[in-house]
C-alpha cells in the first residue's frame, strides 16, 4: 500500500535540497534541518551507519514519487538527459542562465547553445511565452520539460520551432522522452546577447573576430565591442557566443560521479572539487543525533 504524505511534509523534504541547506553544511557543518526532518517524521531510520547521503537519497525517492518540483525535474533532465545524450567532457551546463530580461531554468553549450524552461504541474505557465521569445533571441535551440500529460496541451501553446521533452515514469523513477526536436534559430539580437555575456566574455568575442579591441575607456569599451559585433553575420556571433561561454569554468564533467540526488544543486552552486570534496566527506559520515 502506497505512503501517504501531506503537502507540509513534502515541502520539509523539498527543502532539503535548497541552496541555503547545503551552503550550511559546507561552512559551518550545520546539518539542523536533517536532523529536524529525522526527529518528526524518520526516526526509525537512524541506525548504525546511516549517512546524509543515504537520508537525501531516500527523501529524493519520495519526492520523485509523490512532489515533482522544479528540482527533481532539473535532476531527472540532468540524470536521464544530459548525461546519457551528450558527451560531458564537451559540454558546458549551467542552471539559471540568464537571457536578456529572462532567466532560462537549463542551458546547455556543445556544438549548440540550447535553452530549457521547466514547468511542472505545480509551475503556471503565465510567461512561458515571453521567455521562449526572450531565449530564441541568442539561443540556437529552444526547449520546454514538460510532464507527460500536458505534452498535448503545451505542442499546441508554443512555437512550432520550440522543441518539448516530457518527463514520465519510468519503472521506479522518472525518465524524459524527446516528443519534438527544437528547430535552429538563425537570428542573433545583440542588445539581448551583451546583457547575457559576461565583460571577459564579449571582450573575448570583439578581439577574436577583429584581432584587437576598441581603444577606448573602461566606460566606454561595452558600447563600443556592442557596435563592432553587431556588425558581424549571425553564424558568427552564434559561433563566438558558445565558444565564449564554453570557456566558464564549470563542474559539468563531474556530474555523473555526484550521487543522484545532488546533481542539481551541485551544479546550481557551481561546486568546485575542493568544496565538493569537503561536502562529500561530510555527507558520507554516520548520522549521529
Amino acid at each position: 500500500m502506497k505512503k501517504i504524505y501531506d503537502i507540509e511534509q513534502l515541502h520539509y523534504y523539498a527543502s532539503l535540497f535548497s541552496g541555503g541547506v547545503i551552503q550550511r553544511s559546507l561552512k559551518y557543518h550545520d546539518n539542523s534541518l536533517v536532523h529536524s526532518l529525522l526527529r518528526r517524521y524518520d526516526s526509525g531510520l537512524i541506525s548504525h551507519g546511516f549517512t546524509y547521503w543515504d537520508y537525501f537519497n531516500y527523501v529524493y525517492k519520495i519526492l520523485e514519487k509523490n512532489y515533482c518540483n522544479e528540482y527533481v525535474y532539473k535532476n531527472t533532465f540532468i540524470t536521464e538527459w544530459l548525461i546519457k545524450e551528450f558527451s560531458l567532457r564537451d559540454t558546458v551546463a549551467i542552471s539559471e542562465f540568464r537571457i536578456g530580461s529572462a532567466i532560462a531554468d537549463l542551458a546547455l553549450f556543445n556544438g549548440v547553445s540550447k535553452a530549457f524552461e521547466i514547468k511542472t504541474k505545480l509551475d503556471s505557465d503565465k510567461r512561458l511565452i515571453s521567455q521562449l521569445d526572450e531565449y530564441s533571441k541568442i539561443m540556437e535551440e529552444c526547449y520546454i520539460v514538460v510532464p507527460e500529460e500536458q505534452v498535448t496541451y503545451y505542442l499546441t501553446m508554443v512555437n512550432p520551432s520550440v522543441g518539448v521533452l516530457a518527463v514520465k515514469r519510468g519503472g521506479r523513477s522518472l525518465k524524459i522522452e524527446l516528443r519534438r526536436e527544437a528547430r535552429k534559430n538563425t537570428s542573433v539580437d545583440i542588445n539581448v546577447l551583451m546583457s547575457s555575456v559576461r565583460c571577459d566574455e564579449y571582450k573575448w568575442m570583439t578581439k577574436q573576430a577583429y584581432g584587437f579591441l576598441p581603444d577606448v575607456s573602461c566606460f566606454e569599451m561595452f558600447d563600443a565591442c556592442m557596435d563592432m559585433l553587431g556588425r558581424l553575420q549571425a553564424d558568427e556571433l552564434h559561433r563566438l557566443f558558445l565558444e565564449s561561454v564554453k570557456k566558464r569554468k564549470n563542474i559539468t564533467q563531474r556530474l555523473k560521479a555526484i550521487p543522484k540526488p545532488a546533481r542539481q544543486f551541485c551544479l546550481a552552486m557551481d561546486l568546485n572539487d575542493k568544496n565538493f570534496a569537503k561536502l562529500n566527506e561530510i555527507y558520507s559520515q554516520p548520522i549521529r543525533i
